[in-house]
């Protein structure tokens, strides 16, 4: 009879035990959908910052390219955009970093490319933009004759801008037509579309990255 209360005693306990368990890894897989959903929408906020100021930029450069010119605060303008989306862009990164290190590797989308830093050809135009800015500074002028140099790199970087802006043109027919508003950054989000448009954006870098951009210390006093 002893026996018997004991042997129920233990199976109970293993039923508690095993009951327990399962609660705590449903609480962890939902605070880990949860995480990286968290992920997804920050992501999201990035991604559609980069387009909004991709945008601006290829409005900016397409009209200094037409007049031959541009005006610094123009430039100024140019040069915070390609801070911003060279910002974003490398928290995209890290947030795929975050996303590949608690996905299933079998299920999870993969970037391949260890040339983050080498491509990160925004980072490299807003230091162009930053040493032209100076230079124009310290001659004491006002607007920027595109000429020469600069106006090889000012069309080099409204291509840039316009193939990524394709880019993301093409990928809103393939991908999301029709959608739009919150339905749109649930589809981004749960689709993980926000790696394929990151990948997107190194790809059109990656065939940049031999580009040579005219950077030079300017002392301003």
């Amino acid at each position: 009879m002893i026996k018997r209360i004991k042997s129920v005693d233990y199976l109970m306990l293993i039923s508690i035990l095993l009951i327990v368990s399962i609660i705590v890894n449903i609480c962890m897989l939902f605070k880990l959908n949860n995480y990286k959903y968290k992920i997804g929408q920050q992501s999201y906020i990035k991604i559609e910052d980069v387009k909004q100021k991709n945008q601006t930029d290829i409005d900016i450069l397409l009209k200094s390219i037409e007049e031959g010119s541009i005006k610094n605060e123009e430039l100024l303008k140019l040069y915070k955009n390609y801070d911003a989306i060279s910002s974003d862009v490398m928290e995209l990164w890290q947030q795929y970093g975050s996303y590949t290190q608690n996905e299933t590797p079998m299920f999870s989308k993969n970037i391949k490319t260890n040339k983050v830093i080498e491509n990160d050809i925004h980072g490299k135009i807003k230091e162009y933009i930053l040493s032209t800015l100076n230079r124009e500074m310290k001659d004491e002028k006002s607007t920027l004759q595109l000429q020469g140099e600069d106006l090889q790199s000012f069309k080099a970087m409204y291509e840039i801008s316009s193939e990524i802006d394709d880019y993301f043109n093409e990928f809103n027919k393939e991908k999301l037509n029709g959608v739009i508003g919150e339905k749109r950054e649930i589809r981004v989000i749960k689709e993980h579309y926000w790696i394929d448009m990151l990948e997107g954006i190194y790809d059109v870098s990656d065939n940049y990255g031999d580009l040579q951009w005219k950077i030079q210390a300017v002392d301003i006093d």
